[in-house]
């Protein structure tokens, strides 16, 4: 079915600023964008509604190409995207040789964990039965939220069967230097293998007043198991990602 008008004169208008953002247009000075009414006047021969406008800019704010600053205007967001190199940061050597797996991706930047929860408690269905346990069985729950810069950019949750998290760190709220990977590696259940599922889609209620979020904003779901050598699973995490402040980078060995 053919959109609607009003959407394609947004979209329109959205797929343009874009292409100027990323040209660098308005990286000079403050880099602050034409003020709604100039975009009016700019855009006219494709719409002459403020509110198309506003839209427009509304979809790269979700992007994280734009930010919206109270009674100043649009400009182009200052955040600088975290790369989250799947391959990097889940290689072995990496858990001793930093603090955890995110000195990876932070590249020395300001990071803070907030709102951390230790439990003990029954994991949902789809996590027990990867987990390989019963459904009433309790496994080590570590759910928080971390900050970088001071802006939220993720919850994750981590659930570990006791019978690697027993008398370990891991049950602790500081699992120490390396994290949950190198606890379960002294306790001779390290991780060899990976498996991760990645999809996009619309942040709920919940992770919008979570992460600070737009409404309608998207959000990045990635669910990862470890795996010993055996195959044995002996972590399954689960991450949500506000969208626009991640670059995703998977490097494939020959």
């Amino acid at each position: 079915m053919e959109r609607k008008a009003g959407e394609r004169k947004y979209r329109e208008v959205a797929d343009d600023l874009r292409r100027r953002v990323n040209a660098g247009e308005f990286n000079e000075g403050r880099r602050k964008l034409p003020s709604e009414r100039d975009l009016v006047q700019e855009y006219k021969a494709t719409t002459t509604s403020a509110m198309t406008i506003r839209q427009a800019l509304g979809v790269l704010r979700d992007e994280g190409l734009v930010e919206s600053r109270v009674g100043s205007g649009w400009y182009v967001a200052e955040w600088r995207p975290i790369v989250r190199n799947a391959l990097e940061r889940l290689f072995p050597d990496r858990w001793t040789a930093a603090r955890s797996m995110w000195e990876v991706d932070i590249e020395g930047r300001d990071m803070n964990v907030e709102d951390l929860r230790v439990q003990f408690a029954a994991a949902p269905g789809e996590v027990a039965r990867a987990l390989g346990v019963g459904e009433e069985e309790k496994v080590w729950q570590r759910n928080r939220r971390y900050v970088v810069d001071g802006v939220p950019v993720m919850r994750a949750v981590s659930f570990i069967p006791d019978e690697y998290a027993r008398n370990t760190r891991i049950t602790e709220g500081d699992t120490g230097e390396g994290g949950v990977y190198a606890r379960l590696r002294e306790a001779g259940h390290g991780p060899v293998a990976f498996q991760e599922q990645v999809r996009c889609r619309l942040a709920t209620a919940a992770e919008v007043e979570d992460l600070g979020l737009a409404n309608g904003a998207p959000v990045v779901e990635q669910y990862r198991k470890a795996m010993r050598e055996d195959g044995c699973v002996v972590e399954v995490a689960r991450m949500i990602l506000d969208a626009s402040k991640f670059l995703l980078v998977y490097d494939f060995p020959r």
